[in-house]
């Protein structure tokens, strides 16, 4: 008789155990209507090397897992389809976790299902919208209106239902718990998904969602206008946002106390360009002149119409590093023209400069594809016990912060004045100082928001204190919401390079308050 040693004995139970599920998965079929499905088994070290127009992976360091190629036919009439992809581990944590996507893009977001679904025990699924294209490549729409409706939300909702039925199916066994995690074109998708489908999720992530998209893209070509055309007397080139920038941080820096570079809360800075205005021996590579003192003024101040109605909020001070590489930053305005052009007016050679307020309030009347949420009625995901965990780099440079701020104040005053609900108790907003959009930035960025993973920043570790997903699941599971995070700051935005500072996150209103002793540790940080 031969007798195996315990790690003999756990190596051969554990490549039966691989076995099982390889034949689980590469026989596995289910029966859904207007589904087909393609199963491929991964085992555990395989390479993993994929890639969509959203985003890709290569790696060779993934768990095993199942991965489930769907078709799903969204309209039978029209012929239109999504491509979805769900992802099931062998060590499953019985919890099913869904993405969404940045811009206007089509793809399945492979990094997310990667790095946030499948490496922390996730089934996991993605879908591409109902289209393959750039985030910043709209041709898909134009004159398709169902392509817009399952952009909108159609081709998500279909991917969650499969998603659902086939994981139950797979693993035999319900779902404890669903949850979402996303930033931007995500951040609006999970917006509707709880308001037009509170049962899905149970906790739901969004980072600075791109919503309503109506008034964001119309944002995004009013802020390009404000210094177009290049070379003109109001163009601000790249060299110039870095001397702005240092102009800001002398300003405001030491507002909250400390100055190290981040500007803790840019709605106390009241950013004066003319502080670097060119005079007649100016160096004219270091200063401003007059039209470009108006253009930053325009930028740095929300967008209202003529009537005084509000807009869009504007560019915060903190953010011109990464300004530079945004919508002001030469002659092809990206994403927001594509949105005008092939969705509102079904006219690829539409002319940016024609956009007028009155387009704009059009455009969110009619609301094509149903894209946007409009509603700061979130009742009935609140009533159900669903959790809604929100937050926003405060020097994002495609998504004003502001419109954050909104969101949050707009939903709360609706539930407090048509409820009897706290919205406290299941909404919750963490500005993030220094972030720019979804990640990167000059302050702390790494706390596991949707795509930070994937890009080089992973969180400190996979607990509620520094990982907000770990942090919905023990809000939604447990009852424990989150009253702060610990977020790391790299050097370079790198986890290779190791930790540079780290900070505390706090929930709005509080902010984080320096207290005394090493600055760059978050022990020295409270939240007040």
């Amino acid at each position: 008789m031969v007798t195996l040693t315990k790690p003999a004995l756990l190596a051969l139970l554990s490549a039966v155990g691989a076995a099982a599920w390889k034949d689980q998965c590469e026989s596995f079929t289910a029966n859904i209507p207007n589904v087909v499905i393609k199963p491929t088994y991964y085992p555990a070290g395989a390479l993993v090397n994929l890639t969509s127009p959203s985003s890709s992976v290569s790696t060779n360091k993934m768990p095993a897992f199942c991965r489930l190629a769907l078709t799903i036919t969204t309209n039978a009439t029209s012929g239109n389809q999504a491509l979805t992809e769900v992802w099931m581990p062998d060590d499953w944590n019985n919890r099913l976790l869904g993405f969404g996507n940045g811009g206007l893009s089509g793809g399945v977001v492979y990094s997310s299902l990667s790095y946030d679904g499948i490496q922390q025990g996730y089934s996991s699924f993605s879908t591409n919208t109902g289209h393959q294209s750039s985030p910043v490549n709209g041709t898909w729409a134009l004159n398709n209106p169902n392509a817009q409706l399952d952009f909108g939300f159609r081709a998500f909702q279909l991917s969650y239902q499969a998603a659902k039925s086939l994981t139950e199916q797979y693993y035999k066994k319900s779902i404890y718990k669903k949850y979402y995690l996303g930033c931007s074109t995500a951040g609006r998708m999970g917006l509707v998904e709880a308001q037009r489908y509170p049962e899905d999720f149970d906790g739901i992530v969004i980072g600075s969602p791109a919503n309503p998209i109506a008034r964001l893209s119309a944002w995004n070509i009013y802020q390009g206008r404000q210094v177009l055309p290049v070379n003109g007397t109001r163009w601000i080139p790249a060299p110039m946002w870095s001397v702005i920038h240092d102009e800001v941080l002398k300003q405001c820096d030491g507002i909250d106390g400390l100055v190290d570079g981040v500007i803790n809360d840019p709605r106390q800075c009241n950013f004066r360009p003319e502080a670097i205005a060119c005079g007649p021996s100016s160096n004219t590579s270091a200063c401003l002149t007059l039209g470009q003192i108006a253009a930053v003024k325009a930028l740095y101040t929300d967008w209202q119409a003529s009537n005084g109605t509000f807009l869009f909020s504007r560019f915060e001070p903190g953010g011109e590093l990464a300004y530079a590489t945004s919508y002001v930053s030469g002659p092809n305005i990206a994403l927001g023209p594509e949105y005008w052009k092939n969705i509102i007016f079904s006219d690829p050679k539409w002319d940016y400069n024609t956009l007028t307020v009155d387009d704009v309030f059009r455009a969110i009347q009619s609301n094509p594809g149903q894209i946007d949420n409009h509603s700061f009625n979130y009742t009935s995901y609140f009533a159900r016990g669903g959790k809604l965990l929100h937050y926003a780099g405060l020097s994002d440079q495609i998504i004003s912060s502001g419109n954050s701020y909104d969101l949050y104040n707009s939903v709360s005053a609706f539930t407090k004045a048509n409820t009897n609900l706290d919205p406290y108790d299941y909404y919750r907003f963490f500005p993030i100082p220094g972030m720019y959009h979804c990640n990167g930035g000059l302050g702390a960025n790494a706390f596991g928001g949707g795509g930070q993973r994937s890009a080089g920043t992973p969180p400190l570790a996979v607990d509620p204190k520094h990982d907000v997903l770990a942090a919905m699941v023990n809000w939604v599971e447990n009852g424990q919401a989150p009253t702060e995070f610990v977020a790391a700051k790299y050097t370079n935005n790198n986890v290779t390079q190791g930790v540079q500072f780290t900070r505390k996150l706090c929930p709005y209103p509080q902010k984080g308050e320096y207290q005394g002793g090493d600055p760059n540790s978050s022990d020295s940080f409270v939240c007040k």
